[in-house]
Formats: structure tokens, C-alpha cells, sequence
């Protein structure tokens, strides 16, 4: 079954197809390993870790046009994403991790290509070839394990027909969020405690009320368990300390207020 978890979650039993090494780094795969995929002419999914730049070549050229989700899993001496535009057919592609690539690809040619993620590129900095994907919906880029990476700008996504966008890196060079207001998103996906209270109301203030996402909430929660047992803690924006259920309750509870009023006011400005 084809669904958003084949480019989101690398689990290799999602995958019709587990073609990924067993070193942590990935490994390296070979061409004998890779023809392997022949056994398989009705895989529709596939992990595959280990290629450097020759037979990641190899694979897209002969065999990815088979496939509707392909996950790339920590394939990270690959360099050039180019042939990549080749694959008409496929819908989704989660790419993690990678040391060399500085450039996303001409998706002008990935007609189907629907979900895309991109996580964990410690050199590519620029996203303004995600302009090219003419029916790209699902956007995913930023860290999954080094809160390193950086990019440029998010203003290419506006002229893009994404609705649903996540980021979960470092930086964005220019700090510019509310310009994602003028893009076709519907729902989005953000740490909102990397703004402040302030910062956070003026940028949900130029999107419609609808939209959804973790950017639409002033907190995070998180679950731990210890000594004491299990306990819940809410992140709240830059300079706001954090609150425990059970024991800060009205003091979240009128922080939430003090949101929801600063909120409509500046809607209303």
C-alpha cells in the first residue's frame, strides 16, 4: 500500500523492497545487489542504502521508474541528484541523509511526484528547484539526527502548489516565515517554541484561521518517564518557562490566554 508514511517513515517493513546495508553508516551497495530489484517486477516501494554516486545512478537509470515510493536511506556520498528528473512514475522520495549533494534536482520531468523529503543535508542550502515539481503537495525538509542543517530562504515554496509543508532544521538564513502565508499551504508543520509569543502570533496573524498543523499551538508536549513516574511537560515560546501538567496548570492555562488574546489582536489589527 502506497501512503505518506512510505517517505516519511523509514521503517524497512512499509517497503515492498529492503535493499539497506547493515552498517550504520549504510554501507555500500554493489551492482550484483542492486539487480536483484529483476526478481521483483511488481515492488511498487523500496529502501535502498549504500549507493555512491556510479550506482546511484545505476538504480534511477535501470530500475527506479518501477517504483512509486523510493526511500533513500543514508546514501551520503552521492553528489549530483540530477537523474533523478528522469522518474516520471514516482510519487514519493525521502532522501536521509547526505554529505555531498549542495542541490536539489530539475523536478520538471517527475510528473507524479507528490511527497518529498529531505533530511539531514549538511551542504545543500538553496531549495529553489522545488519550483520546477509541478504537482509537488508534501514538502518535509530539516534534521532527523543533527540539528545542523541550514537553508537559505523558504520563499521558493510560494510559487509551488505545496499544502502541506514541514521544516525541522537549524536556520533559515533570512528568518522569513510569514512569506509561507503567501503559498498554498494548508498545513504546517513548525516548532513554534523557536519563536517568541510575539513572533508566533504575528506569523499565524497572516494565515487563515484554517489552517492546521504544530505551528497553530504556543507549546510543544513531551512524555517522561523517570523515578517518579510518567510525567508531561509543555515547551512554550523563547523566554516562557516550561509548565508541568498537574502542577502548572493555571499557569498554562493563562498562558494559553495571554496567546489567544495577543492572537485576535493583532487578527484584528
Amino acid at each position: 500500500m502506497i501512503n505518506i508514511s512510505n517517505f516519511t517513515d523509514p521503517s524497512p517493513e512499509l517497503f515492498d523492497l529492503n535493499l539497506c546495508r547493515k552498517e550504520v553508516d549504510g554501507g555500500m551497495i554493489n551492482y550484483h545487489q542492486i539487480d536483484e530489484i529483476e526478481k521483483y517486477p511488481d515492488a511498487k516501494t523500496i529502501i535502498i542504502s549504500g549507493l555512491r554516486q556510479e550506482t546511484f545512478e545505476y538504480f534511477v537509470t535501470k530500475y527506479a521508474n518501477q517504483f512509486e515510493a523510493i526511500s533513500f536511506w543514508k546514501n551520503k556520498s552521492v553528489e549530483n541528484l540530477a537523474c533523478l528528473g528522469e522518474l516520471n512514475k514516482v510519487k514519493y522520495i525521502n532522501y536521509f541523509f547526505n554529505q555531498r549533494a549542495i542541490d536539489l534536482w530539475n523536478m520538471s520531468g517527475n510528473i507524479n511526484l507528490i511527497g518529498l523529503g529531505i533530511y539531514d543535508f549538511s551542504r545543500l542550502h538553496d531549495i529553489g528547484r522545488i519550483e520546477t515539481a509541478p504537482n509537488l503537495v508534501n514538502f518535509h525538509i530539516g534534521d532527523k539526527v543533527t540539528a545542523s542543517m541550514t537553508i537559505q530562504s523558504l520563499k521558493p515554496i510560494i510559487n509551488t502548489g505545496i499544502r502541506h509543508f514541514e521544516w525541522w532544521g537549524k536556520s533559515v538564513g533570512d528568518r522569513d516565515f510569514i512569506c509561507l502565508s503567501k503559498s498554498k499551504i494548508e498545513e504546517l508543520e513548525l516548532n513554534p517554541t523557536q519563536f517568541t509569543m510575539e513572533e508566533l502570533a504575528s506569523l499565524l496573524a497572516h494565515f487563515p484561521e484554517s489552517l492546521k498543523g504544530s505551528i497553530t499551538k504556543p507549546y510543544t508536549k513531551i512524555g517522561i518517564r523517570d523515578k517518579d513516574g510518567y510525567r508531561v511537560f509543555y515547551n512554550l515560546c523563547k523566554h516562557k518557562k516550561m509548565c508541568e501538567e498537574g502542577k502548572d496548570d493555571q499557569r498554562f492555562q493563562n498562558y494559553l490566554h495571554e496567546f489567544e488574546f495577543l492572537l485576535d489582536e493583532k487578527r484584528n489589527h
